[in-house]
């Protein structure tokens, strides 16, 4: 967990400068602070991650064969959105998909999903399937419970040399009662 946690920051650090810290202010009902985007849902959308060192949000979308398979040399297109006055995309960094937010991707026994962990962290793996109207989703155990990913939201405290990490929040929908499920990771 402390090399998931340190290099989500690293990563942070090398690619955007630091803006206030965000803390115990007005929350979004995922708990991200009220004035934090929510990336623009599209039907390849999967999940994304958000850092309270700023809104720069890495976003994580599925790449889709005419036929509506994933694509099966790269399933997941992933990058960031820039929240400046204007919303900007741009790519991750070599250092960033190799240490941070890039994934390695096993087809399942299926044939038809993937099984996606972190390069960052590899205890938790997420699964690539089609929903019910065959439309790409994210799915992952939260709380011991089948969920879709909708968000991770990683918490640091940046006041000293050096950040921190406090808590890693994997938010989900629970597949069979679609209730919201939101798990803490602490950092020990």
């Amino acid at each position: 967990m402390i090399q998931l946690l340190s290099i989500f920051f690293l990563s942070g650090l090398l690619a955007t400068t630091t803006h206030a810290q965000y803390g115990a202010t007005a929350a979004l009902p995922d708990g991200r602070p009220a004035d934090f985007p929510t990336p623009p849902k599209t039907e390849k959308s999967l999940f994304f991650i958000q850092r309270n060192k700023n809104k720069h949000t890495i976003v994580y979308d599925a790449i889709l064969e005419k036929d509506g398979s994933y694509v099966s040399s790269k399933p997941i297109d992933a990058y960031w959105l820039r929240y400046y006055d204007t919303v900007k995309r741009a790519e991750l960094t070599w250092l960033q998909r190799t240490f941070a937010f890039g994934y390695n991707a096993k087809k399942d026994a299926t044939k038809e999903g993937y099984w996606i962990t972190l390069t960052a962290y590899n205890d938790r793996k997420i699964h690539l399937e089609k929903n019910a109207g065959n439309k790409p989703i994210a799915t992952m155990n939260i709380n011991g419970k089948y969920c879709r990913l909708e968000n991770i939201w990683v918490f640091a405290d940046e006041s000293g040399s050096w950040p921190k990490v406090l808590h890693v929040d994997l938010h989900g929908v629970d597949m069979v009662t679609g209730k919201p499920e939101v798990e803490r990771i602490n950092n020990k």
